[in-house]
């Protein structure tokens, strides 16, 4: 089973076809590469990689962000409330998904989102060795510690090191 298949997964059965279908029809590897799939209401899911994205022709209603999110939250949306208001959610296999709403702001913090109009799954992979070039920058050896360290770059463009 493929990384992705545990997203597939949370898709109600039509929107897995959906899916499923334009894969199937197109290179394999983009099952392989696939980094974030989108979900807008009135919009066509979007599936992305590092180099394209595939726009399909199944277009998404509210009923399906309300189906999607309560599978999401295993029917139990209130208990993920915190989740929600911290504008994602993270399932199995430490995938991520962003959620796009209105809000209800008290005192400066988020306290429910309502409306939500948008969902970005984000596919999590393991990249063994991908931060050994940077162990020498953030490791303290001397000290027996960690440097203070932040990883900045544009959302998709990767935390890569090339020096």
């Amino acid at each position: 089973m493929t990384n992705v298949n545990t997203i597939f997964k949370l898709f109600p059965n039509r929107i897995y076809q959906e899916i499923n279908q334009y894969l199937l029809s197109t290179d394999a590897n983009i099952v392989n590469n696939l980094e974030e799939i989108r979900f807008r209401t009135g919009r066509p899911i979007i599936l992305k990689t590092s180099i394209t994205e595939a726009v399909l022709k199944y277009i998404v209603t509210a009923e399906d962000m309300t189906e999607i999110l309560s599978i999401l939250c295993e029917n139990s949306i209130y208990s993920y409330q915190s989740q929600i208001c911290s504008g994602f959610i993270t399932i199995k296999g430490g995938h991520r998904v962003g959620i796009v709403g209105s809000t209800i702001v008290k005192e400066g913090k988020i306290m429910n989102m309502n409306y939500i109009s948008g969902l970005n799954f984000r596919v999590a992979r393991q990249v063994i060795g991908c931060s050994n070039k940077l162990l020498k920058y953030v490791l303290d050896i001397e000290n027996n510690t960690i440097y203070n360290t932040l990883l900045v770059s544009s959302p998709g463009s990767r935390k890569n090191y090339s020096h």
